[in-house]
């Protein structure tokens, strides 16, 4: 997942996933559902996010709007985006890009 990064194909279904594993899709779903106790579409949107948390946390994406995150994370809309991020980080994407910036800018500062 963090190499190939098969979770940036947007239309990425469990059947895709498990051919590029060559694995069947019912025994991918198993080892999601048992052994990391999400389903399918929480395990790609998790990755999703991550990779989205990275853009908010580079400086050459501060200015970068929002919506054009979402879309580069795989997100058709911004909505959905929003409610994905929060979901997963407790936070609304803007509230996490300021922390971050500020957190980034207290450690220079400390240093």
């Amino acid at each position: 997942m963090e190499t190939e990064k098969p979770y940036t194909e947007s239309e990425l279904i469990i059947h895709q996933l498990a051919a590029k594993l060559g694995i069947s899709s019912h025994h991918l779903s198993q080892i999601i559902n048992e052994q990391l106790k999400q389903n399918f579409a929480d395990f790609i949107n998790s990755y999703r996010i991550k990779e989205a948390q990275l853009l908010l946390a580079k400086k050459e994406y501060e200015r970068e709007k929002k919506v054009s995150i979402a879309f580069e994370s795989c997100y058709s809309n911004k909505v959905t985006f929003n409610a994905a991020f929060k979901k997963y980080t407790g936070m609304a994407p803007s509230d996490y890009r300021q922390k971050v910036l500020k957190d980034s800018i207290d450690t220079i500062s400390l240093q």
